[in-house]
């Protein structure tokens, strides 16, 4: 991977205040900017994910590719289960302000990481496959899934932030 590819991937997955993707989706922090308690809660209809509980799951993703890029022990995510964590009962203002900090510091973390990446490692392969994902899975595969996943996720989101304006 060369730095120019390490420093797209960077600006895309850390975007400079004010850039807006092309597909015009904000990071998944941006796009909390106003999302209350309540609104990150709620649900849009029984058994779907909450905006809430897609912050957790984003979190803990960045966790997860930011250990294996420089390692570290596996299950020491704040949070369970890891993967989807639940969202705290109660589902309260301090609550909410704490995992959105959790999202901020595990995207810092990531970003970090890959500032600090080696390119030169970048189509070596991953250790401990990530779920679903089988063999032969690169560090630039955990690279770039982590962009992919957050866009996809902000998405979400962003759908779930208008949803819930218009069940009032």
């Amino acid at each position: 991977m060369s730095e120019a590819r390490v420093s797209e991937v960077l600006r895309v997955l850390d975007p400079a205040p004010g850039f807006r993707p092309w597909h015009g989706g904000a990071s998944p922090l941006g796009s909390l900017r106003g999302v209350t308690e309540v609104a990150a809660a709620w649900r849009p209809a029984p058994g779907r994910h909450s905006i809430w509980e897609l912050v957790l799951h984003i979190a803990y993703w960045k966790y997860a590719v930011r250990r294996r890029l420089v390692g570290g022990p596996s299950g020491s995510f704040p949070r369970s289960p890891s993967n989807w964590p639940a969202v705290p009962d109660p589902a309260d203002a301090k609550a909410w302000k704490a995992d959105r900090a959790l999202l901020r510091d595990e995207h810092a973390l990531v970003v970090d990481a890959i500032r600090g990446f080696d390119p030169e490692r970048y189509d070596e392969p991953a250790p401990g496959g990530m779920s679903g994902s089988g063999s032969g899975v690169t560090f630039g595969d955990l690279i770039m899934g982590v962009v992919m996943h957050d866009t996809y996720h902000t998405g979400q989101i962003q759908v779930l932030k208008r949803l819930y304006a218009l069940s009032d």
